[in-house]
């Protein structure tokens, strides 16, 4: 069973992100939050997705959903890699790579599939 980050956790990390990188501080939408962060689980339920396949939905998901008021891709890139951290894996990818992904993800220029693509490229275990 994976390990995944609470909504609590996600909020301190924006929190932390915003105070590093700057920013405005706060939640815009709760109810998108609790969803984007449903998502993986239920995902995993129903269609027994790999851990690779997690984190691409949480940073898809994270970032598509806005819940913040600053920071989404910023959150999201931090939640994925977390999370992948958390349950023994990491990403084998360059800073140029994720911000040109998230960037991407955030512009509507990749489906959650080719993002779940990449990531399992892109996951090492």
């Amino acid at each position: 069973m994976f390990l995944f980050p609470q909504k609590q956790e996600v909020i301190e990390i924006q929190e932390k992100l915003v105070d590093t990188f700057g920013g405005i501080h706060g939640l815009r939408d709760e109810s998108a939050l609790e969803s984007a962060l449903a998502a993986v689980e239920n995902r995993l339920y129903y269609e027994n997705i790999n851990l690779a396949t997690c984190a691409a939905t949480y940073a898809y998901h994270l970032t598509q959903a806005h819940a913040f008021i600053d920071g989404n891709k910023r959150v999201a890139a931090a939640v994925a890699e977390i999370f992948l951290e958390l349950n023994g894996a990491h990403l084998k990818a360059t800073n140029n790579q994720l911000v040109a992904l998230f960037l991407d993800i955030a512009s509507s220029k990749l489906t959650r599939d080719e993002v779940e693509q990449i990531f399992n490229e892109w996951v090492n275990f």
